[in-house]
């Protein structure tokens, strides 16, 4: 009968064997538990947000595994406990968390200490972000089945996320609240106005321009509006009535721009076009496009200069070059200019817009009083209109050495008005 071989041992050497902490839960429910029960420990039932400060120490040093179930981690402080389909709890006879987000009120007050908490975990622990940003998500699909108060509630909490600067991916959220079903039923848009109300109630509209850039939305307001109300009469309306007047004011000029970008780019391939379409042609399609648009002269005059200039090529020429350029430019489209620069006020603004574009773009820097020199021979511009800029209308911007460079014709202007009037 053979017997088993004993395996040779090494005598006074200590082998190393990988730690382990077995009181470390191993699954969500285990740990959802452990978060709960830390959270209640840490309690003392002064104040909430004192109780959250004390629970987040508590956390900080808690050995749990954290990485693995960062959404557990949400979850629990959203809702009280892991979050099964339709936005219920799981029934898994867990224990539960009576203070959390959906259980307090829907104001600001009372969910900010919960996203100051989030906030320091995930400065602390930076892979967090994700777990709070999919806890978010899931929340956000299943809005249908919570209550006015919670989408409320749901709707500060985004707000205060991106307010607090917490690095969850814009994109993503957003992505989550266009979603066709909740689209069409109005919910994303009762959540999205209390999210920009409260966002906007601290934050500029800058930031918050900068978010919905960043989520890719900024030109996609419109789609968080069910199909039927999907119009800019619509937008004003409910977001005027929201008290959002910032954000309505901002969307106005957007379109606007847009607009502008449009008659511009229409200008520029009517120039472009080989032949070059008839000045007749140029100036009813610009009538026509500020007829539809509803847009103002003084932007009608801008745009028709930067387009007259964005179709000249500078490239490799010399001053003089460009400046022949500019010269043969205005000759050919002098009716387009004359038929928009009709009172001083738009003839000031044409002329301050000529200043900037010689201010940005160095080619140009020297030529600005020879092309005001050629817009008043040509009538465009007129005396008073120049002497006006001269004395008190002018741009900041490059405003001294314009003023200096324009000297000489300033001087040549008032001599031949005294000439004139030594004749009289």
């Amino acid at each position: 009968m053979s017997t088993k071989e004993e395996k040779p041992t090494l005598a006074g050497v200590t082998v190393k064997t990988r730690k382990r902490n077995i009181v470390v839960p191993v699954d969500p429910g285990s740990f959802a538990d452990a978060v709960v029960q830390i959270v209640q420990d840490a309690s003392d039932g002064v104040s909430v947000e004192e109780d959250l400060e004390a629970a987040t120490k508590a956390l900080d040093t808690a050995e749990l595994e954290f990485q693995r179930y960062g959404d557990t981690l949400f979850e629990v402080m959203f809702a009280g406990g892991r979050l099964a389909t339709g936005g219920n709890l799981a029934d898994d006879h867990g224990k539960k968390l009576d203070k959390n987000i959906l259980a307090c009120e829907p104001n600001r007050d009372a969910i900010a200490p919960y996203i100051k908490m989030f906030g320091t975990l995930a400065r602390r622990r930076p892979f967090l972000i994700r777990g709070l940003e999919n806890t978010l998500i899931k929340l956000l699909l299943s809005l249908e089945f919570f209550s006015d108060d919670n989408r409320r509630k749901l709707g500060i909490a985004m707000a205060l996320v991106f307010s607090n600067k917490i690095a969850v991916v814009q994109e993503n959220i957003f992505a989550a609240l266009l979603n066709d079903r909740l689209v069409s039923k109005g919910t994303v848009l009762d959540v999205l106005t209390v999210f920009l109300q409260e966002f906007l109630a601290k934050d500029s509209m800058d930031d918050l321009v900068t978010n919905l850039t960043k989520g890719k939305v900024v030109n996609r307001l419109l789609d968080f509006f069910p199909p039927s109300k999907r119009n800019q009469e619509d937008f004003v309306q409910h977001f005027t009535a929201a008290k959002l007047t910032a954000l309505v004011e901002w969307n106005a000029k957007r379109e606007e721009e847009v607009k502008i970008d449009e008659l511009q780019n229409a200008i520029s391939d009517a120039i472009a076009a080989d032949p070059p379409t008839p000045v007749a042609e140029v100036l009813a399609l610009i009538k026509a496009k500020k007829a539809e648009n509803d847009l103002p002269d003084t932007e009608v005059l801008r745009v028709m200069w930067m387009s007259l200039m964005k179709s000249i090529n500078m490239t490799g020429k010399n001053q003089q070059q460009i400046m022949q350029s500019i010269k043969a430019k205005i000759k050919t489209y002098h009716k387009l200019l004359a038929a928009y620069a009709t009172s001083a006020k738009l003839e000031l603004s044409l002329l301050v817009t000529i200043q900037v574009l010689c201010y940005e773009d160095n080619r140009m820097l020297k030529l600005f009083s020879d092309i005001v020199r050629i817009l008043y021979d040509g009538d465009i511009i007129g005396e008073d209109t120049i002497h006006h800029w001269y004395k008190k209308g002018s741009h900041p911007k490059g405003r001294n050495v314009f003023l200096k460079d324009i000297e000489p014709f300033i001087k040549w202007l008032e001599e031949a008005e005294e000439e004139e009037e030594g004749d009289d």
